[in-house]
């Protein structure tokens, strides 16, 4: 972590990051991206989530978007990635458990459901959500 710090990494990717931002939405995707990347190159979602997180946070306070969204947002972006990559804990399990079949990350990764339904969920929330509105249950 004070590796990536001292390096100079997080403010670059900051930085390129904040350039493609113009408003709530492309905030969203700006921290999808962020904690994403991030967890490519850490390959764990909970350092990904802790290194992105205060930058994320920064990022949704100037776009309104609230705390929670932005949470769930690098939450279910970390859960994506870390599924897809074939050095991530999850194939490598799955690798491991198939023990003598000699199964290469590959091979599984082209049986994946679930973080590519994860990922349409969150592209359609991103996409299509408007906000926090005000909600009555019908009463006046």
């Amino acid at each position: 972590l004070k590796v990536i710090r001292y390096n100079g990494g997080i403010e670059y990717l900051m930085r390129k990051i904040e350039r493609l931002v113009r408003g709530r939405r492309s905030c969203e995707f700006g921290i999808a991206l962020l904690v994403g990347v991030v967890n490519i190159f850490t390959a764990n979602n909970t350092v990904a989530i802790v290194i992105a997180g205060p930058i994320a946070k920064d990022l949704a306070k100037r776009y309104d978007v609230t705390p929670a969204r932005s949470a769930s947002i690098l939450d279910t972006t970390s859960c994506i990635v870390q599924g897809m990559i074939p050095y991530g804990a999850q194939i490598l399990s799955a690798v491991g458990l198939a023990g003598a079949a000699a199964v290469s990350a590959s091979e599984v990764m082209k049986f994946l459901c679930y973080p590519y339904a994860l990922a349409l969920c969150l592209l359609a929330s991103i996409l299509f959500f408007r906000g926090n509105r005000n909600r009555s249950c019908g009463t006046s």
